[in-house]
């Protein structure tokens, strides 16, 4: 008697997780009023992907499956983060020929939009915008499409989809197994902050990987790498590590940078304003930052912890560059130094770190992104009326701590794999050699 077939479901179970995970959430509803059942459920979704066999199948396979998942999540209302109500109603303003680096949406020019619903949904109303100028014009163009979270939610999900489907490619032209690009399609993080509640990491994370995917495949990549900076400003170290190749390529990227910037120059000096805000006054769920500052506190100089986090985090960049080669080395450099060092430590910050990390192997970011919902415990104690929250020191040390254990174990047994099931052997990229 012949053997029998086997059965295609284990192999399916890391994907049927991820899709019960996410319907879970969509019927969980508005997921701030029902904090702690989210965090339980993004938990358990993310701790049955990682327990179970990832899926067969190439590149292709990859960028469906994340495709689903994330499709789902355009039902659940965007409650776990206001981002994108900003940055639908700075879209407006934009394609209306304002400026939102000059006026705050609470600023009084926009009384007579008082009654606009995503205006009132902005979160700091008095701050003006901290987003690049591009990024302003792409919100402009999803907001005349839809001035509706949808239009945010579909376009970041489709990004952080084809991001699953690019990274399964370099890691094959790597020689690497796809588990990594699995674990990136598959756990809550990446889904849940780009379908989920739209963030623009997707869309900069997108010019990331297609810059490595450029590089190993010979070309520069320093024009992804240049779009992904004029998004959000992290990727600019790769335009810096890519400069070898085709340095001329710099010269677009800054042109498509000013001419994005020229129609917001009345601004003046009050460009940085919002961006200072954030940078001088929010924390949250930080790692190393609030023991620098708490040490820095005993002997009364605390304000010396943020400048003292940016020095040693252009210092990590600055070694990266001079001594990486790889962009996908460089990133991780840069992504980790900046999740590790920043006050503020959002949970799809770390998609920083991770998504290098996957391509590099070094499976401890992995356990943080795993371990990243933790962190929305704080909404649980959100005042309804002051909209004030108060947050505890165990959430950020679960997480941290138990990156910081894998990562000490790692270097003990010398692993280097994308995630907790075993991964193909480490490989140098397939690329050209550079010229002598």
């Amino acid at each position: 008697m012949p053997p029998s077939p086997r059965s295609p479901w284990p192999a399916r179970g890391a994907l049927v997780a991820a899709l019960l995970g996410a319907l879970v959430l969509v019927g969980l509803g508005d997921l701030r009023a029902r904090p702690g059942e989210a965090v339980v459920a993004m938990l358990l979704w993310g701790a049955a992907v990682l327990a179970l066999p990832s899926p067969r199948g190439g590149p292709r396979a990859v960028f469906l499956a994340a495709a689903a998942v994330r499709g789902l999540l355009l039902f659940s209302p965007p409650r776990l983060s206001d981002d994108l109500y900003r940055y639908l109603w700075e879209g407006h303003v934009v394609a209306a020929g304002g400026n939102p680096y000059l006026h705050a949406p609470a600023d009084p020019v926009f009384l007579d939009q008082a009654a606009d619903p995503i205006r009132l949904l902005v979160n700091h109303p008095d701050i003006s915008t901290i987003y690049p100028p591009l990024a302003l014009w792409l919100f402009a163009a999803l907001d005349s499409i839809a001035h509706h979270p949808v239009s945010i939610k579909l376009f970041m999900g489709l990004c952080d989809a084809v991001t699953a489907g690019v990274l399964a490619q370099v890691l094959a032209g790597r020689g690497r197994g796809l588990r990594g690009a699995w674990l990136y399609a598959l756990l809550p993080l990446a889904a849940v902050e780009s379908a989920g509640s739209g963030h623009l990491e997707a869309a900069a994370l997108l010019c990331v990987v297609l810059a490595i995917r450029a590089w190993d495949r010979g070309d520069s990549g320093l024009g992804w790498a240049g779009l992904g900076a004029l998004l959000k400003l992290l990727p600019g170290a790769l335009v810096l590590a890519l400069l070898r190749r085709r340095p001329a390529l710099v010269l677009l990227v800054a042109a498509l940078g000013l001419l994005a910037a020229l129609p917001f120059a009345d601004a003046g000096e009050t460009v940085l304003r919002g961006f200072s805000t954030y940078a001088r006054h929010w924390s949250f769920n930080g790692s190393v930052f609030p023991l620098v500052s708490g040490a820095l506190g005993l002997v009364g100089q605390a304000d010396l912890a943020r400048p003292l986090c940016v020095v040693a985090g252009a210092a990590v960049t600055g070694t990266a560059l001079l001594r990486r080669r790889d962009p996908a080395e460089v990133a991780l450099w840069v992504g980790g130094a900046f999740v590790l060092l920043s006050p503020t430590v959002h949970p799809w910050y770390i998609a920083w770190a991770w998504v290098p990390a996957l391509v590099c192997g070094s499976r401890a970011w992995t356990v943080l992104a795993g371990l990243a919902p933790v962190a929305y415990v704080v909404l649980t104690t959100v005042d309804p009326a002051t909209g004030a929250w108060q947050e505890a020191a165990w959430p950020a040390g679960l997480a941290y701590g138990s990156a910081a254990l894998v990562w000490i174990a790692d270097r003990v047994r010398g692993l280097a794999t994308p995630g907790p099931a075993p991964a193909a052997e480490r490989a140098r990229p397939r690329h050209r050699p550079e010229s002598p």
